[in-house]
């Protein structure tokens, strides 16, 4: 054991992460832990385990195997290391330029305190580019990798086990893998939306800027909000968002559920938009009420912006709509990372100082194979576009099946995208204590002949009080009527 040794790699690390510094001093050095000189004299991390030694590296030549993986996996993107080893491989990675970023992900605090105290690393460990996270749970190492690998930036995405360390803890890394492919799907889905639709963002948020120059009034603070979505089950429950609305609840409507409300004589007291298509448009056909309050994103289309007269700007996570917040003139920030208008619209509701937020027609699925409620834009455009050879029923099949794919024996309907709103929804909103959370998840689709709205309210709110035990009191979904 060598003090200097430790105290030049804690210095190194520290630079970049004083608590793993702090935690690794704390830490007693594993005993298992030693260090053998292979045939070529390098040396190489061994641990005891179950009785016999299993080496980290090769015991020939550890740097002439290095040599080798980064032939067979040539340097370049970003690198996500299971486990540190004595860093042969890593350092070369880290010598070339193409290489953007290597987090390196290691368990076990004294095994690492044993391995630092006997091989100097601080010449990987003072490198910008590499980070090095200890016993992280799944949900620490997806947010660390996505703080730090940006895809137009860092390239790509791709692990590297040090397959003498994952062996031995075997549990471990493979929940680290599974988060990691968690996240890749993650970023690649997003990135793919970024890519689609950063030029329109872009160009609409720049025509938008005359139009936000006008002075509007900032909404009121409210106690009790409403949101309405454009689900199935928002028809039976048009009654009670208007007894709530007449006890003095803010209701704020989705862009796709206006023309459902209004079409029942139901004006709710905001609306919110945030798709950047112009077939965003089809929701306002039927018109805006005078003075009814439009929330647009500022990267919404532009044609929007002329149709209200008293419209809203905020800025959602585009980097433009930030900077432009950030440079010229501040706008509300509502979070859109839930990539629907109604995690939206609860992000207002809590952005007004909602202590209590109702739910209705958030249903995250097609109940009875019904894809919107009546009264919504799908049903004119339908109605328009039907044929003899295309009839109005075979267009809405096509709709709802779009995607569709099977699962244990049962057809799923629609996109994987709208599988994946309620654990969006659900924890979309860390941030807000006011907000709803566990109630809107409606992952599966119901039963034939039996949609999730038919279900008893207490039992639904029981199941979901414990699937999601974040759920706040006074955070219910309305029931159906």
């Amino acid at each position: 054991m060598s003090d200097l040794i430790f105290r030049r790699n804690l210095l190194a690390l520290s630079r970049s992460d004083q608590s793993l510094g702090d935690r690794l001093l704390d830490a007693v050095p594993d005993p298992s832990l030693s260090i053998r000189n292979a045939r070529s004299g390098a040396p190489v991390p061994v641990l005891a385990r179950g009785g016999r030694e299993s080496p980290l590296h090769s015991m020939m030549d550890p740097e002439r195997e290095a040599d080798r993986l980064e032939g067979a996996q040539p340097a370049g993107g970003f690198i996500v290391a299971f486990g540190l080893g004595a860093g042969y491989l890593l350092k070369r990675y880290l010598a070339s330029d193409s290489t953007t970023g290597l987090l390196a992900v290691e368990y076990s605090a004294p095994m690492l305190r044993a391995l630092l105290e006997e091989i100097d690393l601080s010449e990987l460990f003072i490198d910008e580019r590499f980070c090095l996270l200890l016993d992280p749970s799944p949900e620490e190492l997806g947010e660390r990798i996505l703080s730090l690998y940006i895809p137009p930036l860092s390239g790509d995405l791709r692990s590297l086990p040090l397959r003498g360390r994952v062996d031995l803890d075997p549990e471990a890394f493979a929940g680290a893998s599974g988060a990691l492919k968690a996240i890749l799907g993650s970023i690649s889905d997003d990135y793919s939306v970024q890519a689609f639709f950063g030029k329109l963002w872009f160009k609409n948020a720049v025509r938008n800027l005359f139009a936000a120059e006008r002075h509007s009034a900032p909404l009121p603070p409210v106690r009790r909000a409403a949101v309405s979505a454009a689900g199935p089950s928002l028809e039976d429950q048009i009654p009670a968002l208007r007894e709530a609305q007449a006890a003095g609840t803010f209701l704020i409507a989705t862009d796709t559920s206006l023309p459902a409300l209004c079409g029942r004589g139901l004006v709710p007291d905001a609306v919110v938009s945030i798709d950047c298509q112009h077939i965003s448009y089809y929701h306002f056909l039927g018109g805006i009420p005078d003075g009814l309050p439009l929330v647009l994103d500022l990267a919404s289309p532009s044609t929007l912006c002329r149709l209200g007269d008293s419209v809203r700007f905020f800025s959602s996570g585009h980097p433009f709509c930030a900077y432009v917040s950030a440079r010229w003139r501040p706008f509300p920030a509502l979070d859109t990372s839930g990539g629907n208008v109604t995690h939206a619209a609860l992000s207002l509701a809590e952005a007004l100082g909602a202590e209590t937020t109702l739910l209705a027609g958030a249903d995250f699925s097609y109940p009875e194979g019904k894809s919107y409620a009546r009264g919504t834009y799908i049903y004119g455009y339908f109605g328009q576009s039907q044929s003899r050879l295309s009839p109005l029923e075979a267009l809405f099949s096509g709709f709802l099946f779009r995607g569709s794919h099977g699962e244990g024996g049962r057809r799923r309907l629609g996109r994987s995208a709208l599988l994946a709103l309620p654990d969006q929804a659900a924890h979309g909103l860390p941030r807000a204590p006011r907000a709803l959370r566990g109630a809107l998840a409606h992952g599966d689709n119901p039963p034939r002949g039996k949609g999730r709205a038919d279900q008893d309210p207490s039992r639904f709110a029981q199941a979901r009080v414990q699937a999601a035990p974040r759920l706040r009191r006074g955070q219910r979904a309305l029931p159906r009527r």
